[in-house]
């Protein structure tokens, strides 16, 4: 039986200050602080408790960190991995305007020169704060060949479809790149996350929560109707909420959708499955075959989610391709080719 191959939608890198400082333009090179903003020190592995897949940490530098995901790439049947940052995204928070900018500049110019090949993919990260400098740090990394940006869910002043983003998006179309918003745990305490006390909590909650938020400002402020080119995803907390989650919206669309959705001539179910729209899946989702039934499987894209501790490669890969109720048409849009598309690979 020939194997499906895969194309990693959402791995990480686990980059490192030391080696994104090089690429940093005077005079912000000298300056001792961190390029991004922290958060709660939260012991994500449990004091090592919790195995790391591969021994991947950050003591790897980019050199060690490329060789190895060519390791997983050919023991897996995975053609190409497409790579997110585990920090250098949150540049974006940063309330400096010219060093968010110098710091953005300095990542995505480490990921192009340290990070991408042909079989890897990493996503640029932008100065969200100020739409006009971000979208001409998409058309420079573009130019470096980054084939997206990665934009978190937090640290910024609107939801992710308000129109103040516009610039970026028509930027993003111009250079045929993609937008992927990418849940993160972060600054969690945005979505009320302060009320939790236990890493659990505020991990289990504050993805969904913040991805959730901008996903509702996408849809109902029309983002997929005023740029139907744009290719957009949302990563990291699987998929199966979207049949809940689109009813819930249409419920409001159809009672307040003139006034409130003047954008969305179709209820937001129907809106998404006409979009260009991705979601990530993870694995063991239980009602994944009914979420394809309900928004089509050309919505959805396989994601490894390397390194991170509370990922399932590659269990959830070898579950995908043995599952019985997928179609092997099904299996090739999910484990490939929406990702070809979204990335433009």
């Amino acid at each position: 039986m020939t194997t499906i191959r895969a194309i990693d939608s959402d791995g990480h890198i686990l980059e490192r200050q030391d080696e994104i400082r090089p690429y940093l333009d005077a005079p912000w090179r000298d300056r001792p602080t961190s390029l991004w903003p922290g958060g709660q020190p939260w012991d994500t592995n449990l004091s090592e408790k919790i195995p790391r897949p591969y021994n991947y940490t950050r003591k790897l530098k980019a050199k060690e960190q490329v060789a190895l995901w060519n390791r997983i790439l050919d023991e897996h049947d995975i053609d190409q991995a497409v790579l997110f940052s585990t920090g250098g995204s949150n540049v974006q928070k940063l309330q400096e305007p010219e060093f968010s900018k110098a710091a953005a500049r300095a990542v995505n110019r480490h990921f192009a020169e340290d990070y991408a090949t042909d079989r890897l993919h990493p996503m640029g990260v932008l100065p969200m704060r100020d739409p006009e400098a971000a979208a001409k740090e998409v058309e420079y990394a573009a130019s470096l060949g980054l084939k997206g940006f990665e934009l978190v869910t937090d640290g910024l002043p609107f939801g992710l479809g308000d129109p103040f983003y516009d610039p970026v998006y028509e930027a993003a179309i111009a250079t045929n790149t993609a937008i992927a918003i990418h849940g993160i745990r972060h600054w969690a305490h945005e979505w009320g996350a302060d009320k939790l006390k236990t890493f659990s909590e505020v991990h289990a909650y504050g993805f969904p929560a913040g991805i959730w938020c901008n996903f509702t400002s996408v849809m109902c402020q029309g983002t997929p109707v005023r740029f139907p080119l744009l290719r957009i995803s949302f990563l990291e907390i699987g998929a199966t909420w979207l049949p809940y989650y689109l009813d819930r919206l249409d419920e409001h669309w159809e009672k307040r959708g003139e006034a409130e959705m003047p954008h969305l001539k179709k209820k937001p179910s129907d809106t998404f499955r006409d979009s260009h729209i991705k979601v990530s899946i993870e694995g063991k989702e239980s009602l994944l075959r009914e979420t394809i039934d309900f928004v089509g499987i050309k919505h959805l894209i396989y994601a490894t989610d390397l390194p991170h501790w509370d990922g399932e490669f590659p269990e959830n890969l070898e579950e995908l391709r043995d599952a019985n109720n997928l179609s092997k048409g099904e299996k090739q849009a999910l484990l490939h080719d929406n990702a070809q598309e979204l990335f433009c690979l």
